[in-house]
């Protein structure tokens, strides 16, 4: 699957989630390689901000 369907996977989850939300989703599309992409719906940029980050603290944390 690539990047942009996806994505429109993702949007749509948010649409009927029918909540102001965000979502950074990766996954493997096959082959070892990867994708990453994100949604937004209705999510104010400050809270996606602090929530990204947050995120990326957490992951950067985790030991592997």
């Amino acid at each position: 699957m690539e990047n942009d369907e996806m994505k429109k996977k993702c949007e749509q989850l948010l649409q009927e989630l029918g909540l102001k939300s965000f979502i950074v989703f990766g996954f493997e599309k096959g082959d070892g390689q990867f994708g990453v992409v994100s949604s937004y719906h209705k999510m104010p940029k400050g809270a996606a901000i602090k929530g990204m980050s947050w995120a990326l603290n957490d992951f950067a944390q985790k030991n592997f």
